[in-house]
């Protein structure tokens, strides 16, 4: 009985930690704001790669998301799973998963008007060494290296 209730206060102190550590959301933000600018493209294998400007969607809001130039879009940066129905269009579930050095999300198109848009696409941002970030999309198949412009904000 004595182990039992040691047990059950250990689970209940991890537990209590656990709850009580940021999210991983709440560490990326701080992180997206310290790299906002312009930047510069290194290498690419996309008309997609353009030089750009990585910047909030809504200053007033950071939930809203994020963009890299035009075509670059994470929109509205929520916790774990979110399905949205895009009015003629689809279901759109959209999963983040926050790293410490950037963002995956992962995008499926379900139960749309035209059946050829159903798919399911990924997304990634990692901000490298020395003002660099990757960017990645499943498909169509691209990969981008940028380079922060110096004094950008």
């Amino acid at each position: 009985m004595k182990y039992l209730t040691l047990a059950l206060l250990a689970i209940a102190f991890t537990s209590a930690h656990a709850v009580a550590t940021p999210s991983n959301k709440s560490r990326f933000i701080p992180l997206l704001k310290t790299k906002l600018g312009a930047y510069e493209v290194v290498s690419a294998n996309s008309a997609l790669c353009v030089n750009s400007q990585l910047s909030l969607v809504n200053p007033d809001n950071e939930d809203a998301g994020f963009t890299l130039g035009e075509q670059i879009i994470f929109d509205s940066l929520h916790n774990g799973t979110q399905t949205v129905k895009k009015p003629d269009f689809c279901f759109v579930t959209s999963s983040l998963k926050y790293k410490s050095d950037g963002i995956e999300n992962g995008l499926r198109m379900s139960r749309c008007e035209n059946p050829a848009n159903e798919k399911t696409i990924s997304q990634s941002i990692y901000f490298l060494a020395n003002d660099t970030l990757k960017y990645t999309l499943s498909q169509p198949s691209v990969a981008c290296t940028f380079k922060k412009v110096p004094d950008s904000q």
